[in-house]
């Protein structure tokens, strides 16, 4: 997996697009050698086996006081054997540019891009209540037949919407919850008695 210029990077670009970057290199190689899936296994594998499973290894990693020379002959210890020479590669490329703390963030570009490969669109919809098989199928088929891809709904409940939905694809946002729609109404009630009382 070729190296990257992070000092460029940092320059124009916060975490998240820093993560994607590696996470579209490593895809590419990924491509090349036809291990798409095997790579995103085995990321999923390290986040949850590992970082999650062992809270001090994921501090050790994180830590800026341990150096990247200290933590090279562990990496090389603990992944050798276990993993894909595009992974042990992603680790190590991530090290000598103090990047282990972002393990997390480019598994998680890299799923993103491994579900648009694949024709599928992460649609985040946040609901007042839990939506039943039916609701969900519903809403998947009104989105399938909007989007230009297999909608995959990661739904969460948030009470304070009071009712309806909000649904987020990508950077768009589309909001028809309960809670909107009476602040909507409370703005313009207020805009209009304003208004009444400057003309009177």
């Amino acid at each position: 997996m070729a190296d990257t210029n992070d000092a460029v990077l940092d320059a124009g670009a916060g975490k998240d697009r820093l993560s994607r970057v590696y996470a579209e290199a490593l895809m590419q190689e990924a491509t090349k050698a036809n291990e798409v899936d095997l790579v995103g296994t085995e990321l999923d594998a390290v986040v949850r086996d590992i970082l999650s499973a062992h809270p001090n290894i994921d501090a050790y990693l994180r830590s800026p006081v341990i150096s990247r020379r200290q933590k090279e002959p562990i990496l090389e210890r603990a992944f050798a054997g276990r993993s894909s020479n595009l992974v042990r590669a992603l680790i190590g490329v991530l090290n000598k540019n103090g990047r282990l703390g972002q393990i997390r963030s480019v598994r998680a570009a890299y799923q993103r891009l491994r579900e648009q490969q694949s024709g599928l669109v992460r649609v985040l919809v946040k609901s007042a209540s839990p939506l039943d098989d039916g609701q969900r199928e519903h809403l998947k088929s009104t989105l399938a037949a909007q989007l230009k891809g297999e909608p995959v709904l990661d739904v969460k409940v948030d009470p304070e919407l009071l009712g309806g939905l909000v649904i987020q694809i990508g950077d768009r946002v589309y909001d028809m919850s309960v809670r909107t729609r009476l602040q909507s109404i409370r703005a313009q009630l207020m805009d209009g008695g304003t208004s009444y009382v400057l003309k009177n």
